[in-house]
């Protein structure tokens, strides 16, 4: 690594994979470090800064757009901006949002403007181990050039899989990079904070990327707020039976008299306090789904009979 260069690493994976809780975890591990982290969502808001903003305060958002397609001007005046930083940057972390190829990223790093004050660590690619397979077609081939872009490899929600299960996982993903097992998206110090594991520098041109067009035309965004607070099983259950199209639910919920951030993916979902003013805009959840997905009426009627009734 040249000391003299902010050191990068490109965090990737597709929809609901785990990046965000692997980026709050490295916030946490890298306290102490003058690092600044850019995170991006797909969607009219950009519920991941405002998770890990809890965490940190150096948190920048690109959102409303894939980062690699329509707002990659807005990353590259963004990494411009922090590479002039004082105190001097020790790392910038980028969070893609799980429509983002990231190899268009690293391309992007390479710009003349950006290559003597900012050099490529390493791409991290989270893959979920229970839905990888289950992807087909274009959504498939995203998810496989993620994987082929990566340096390391966090496969991730391995305690949800058997054994078998996991190797064929293991035999599909075809990568070179190091591949580390994890629950939770942990990932060991040694693997991003240590310089010195994976040393080779690494080209911009090493791959191409998966696509022309804007990532974004292969999903369907939809956000939906409210007011007052819902009831928690009715929400679970209701999660639950979404159709198989919607990839990705997550945002701002209120069950019993408390704030939490609700992360829904497949048929599983999760809930984390929120801080106490994340609630000045009431409950909002952002939903992704396949291309073409229009049952956004719907979700919001049920998403009303979720409501508790005063």
């Amino acid at each position: 690594m040249d000391m003299q260069r902010i050191a990068v690493t490109v965090v990737s994976g597709f929809l609901g994979a785990g990046k965000t809780t692997l980026l709050n975890r490295m916030v946490r591990r890298a306290e102490g470090r003058r690092m600044a982290v850019i995170v991006n969502d797909f969607g009219e808001l950009n519920i991941d800064a405002a998770i890990v903003s809890e965490v940190t305060d150096a948190v920048y958002s690109l959102q409303n757009g894939c980062i690699c397609c329509t707002v990659q001007e807005d990353l590259l005046a963004q990494l411009a901006s922090l590479a002039q930083m004082q105190p001097r940057l020790e790392r910038i972390v980028i969070e893609c949002s799980g429509v983002s190829d990231p190899q268009r990223i690293v391309q992007t790093l390479a710009y003349p403007q950006l290559r003597s004050q900012l050099q490529l660590d390493m791409v991290i690619t989270v893959v979920d181990a229970t839905g990888h397979l289950h992807l087909d077609g274009e959504y498939a081939r995203l998810a496989r050039a993620q994987v082929a872009a990566a340096d390391l490899l966090l496969l991730n929600k391995t305690d949800l899989v058997g054994v078998d299960e996991l190797q064929t996982l293991r035999n599909a993903l075809g990568s070179n990079a190091r591949v580390h097992a994890s629950v939770q998206a942990e990932l060991p110090d040694a693997l991003w904070l240590d310089p010195g594991w994976n040393p080779e520098p690494k080209p911009a041109n090493r791959l191409t990327p998966v696509a022309a067009q804007d990532h974004g035309e292969m999903f369907s965004s939809w956000l939906w707020q409210s007011t007052g607070s819902l009831e928690v099983e009715r929400l679970r259950a209701w999660l639950r039976a979404l159709p198989s199209d919607v990839f990705r639910v997550k945002g701002l919920v209120v069950v019993g008299e408390s704030a939490h951030w609700l992360q829904h993916v497949g048929s599983r979902s999760q809930f984390s306090p929120a801080a106490a003013g994340a609630l000045a805009d009431g409950m909002r959840l952002v939903f992704i789904a396949r291309r073409g997905f229009c049952e956004w009426e719907a979700l919001g009627q049920g998403l009303s009979e979720c409501c508790v009734r005063v």
